[in-house]
């Protein structure tokens, strides 16, 4: 059995009228209202306006995003040739390939892999890093120096799909 309500609403679908205007026939269920005066405000009206306002700052706030993105991505562009040819210097100096360096910035600066531009084969990986700045960043370079020698580190293969996914 169908809830009243429902068979109300299918019972207004079957009440016909003719429009005085176009003469044409329509579904009671098809008509809207309209009121002489503005209706009353519901919750449903207050709702709708805060999703709108919240719809239009979310997308201010993607659009300025996108434009500190942009911004950050130009200023990238015009570093990067002064920050090459400083990095040029630094590992041609000490005999690296400066196209053999990756930059990690985090926790050392780079990673060499020596020989690998050069050669097309790899002779040894240096972790190259600056003076530490302060007593967190010696204590990383330090632990890191005693992890190798002790030979505390390990080779893995790691296989990732184009969506992302780890395989195998």
């Amino acid at each position: 059995m169908k809830p009243a309500l429902v068979q109300v609403m299918e019972d207004f679908r079957n009440i016909l009228g003719i429009c005085p205007h176009c003469k044409q026939f329509f579904r009671l269920t098809d008509i809207s209202l309209s009121y002489r005066s503005k209706p009353r405000r519901t919750f449903l009206d207050t709702l709708e306006e805060d999703e709108g306002r919240l719809e239009k700052t979310e997308q201010r706030f993607q659009e300025l995003q996108e434009q500190i993105r942009e911004r950050a991505r130009e200023r990238g562009r015009r570093q990067l040739p002064k920050l090459l040819k400083k990095a040029d210097s630094l590992f041609s100096r000490r005999g690296y390939f400066p196209q053999d360096a990756k930059a990690l910035f985090d926790p050392i600066d780079f990673v060499v892999f020596d020989g690998m531009n050069q050669k097309d084969r790899v002779r040894r990986i240096v972790l190259f890093d600056g003076p530490a700045d302060g007593r967190g960043r010696e204590a990383v370079q330090r632990s890191t120096q005693r992890a190798v020698k002790a030979g505390n580190y390990e080779w893995r293969t790691v296989r990732v799909a184009k969506d992302g996914r780890i395989e195998g």
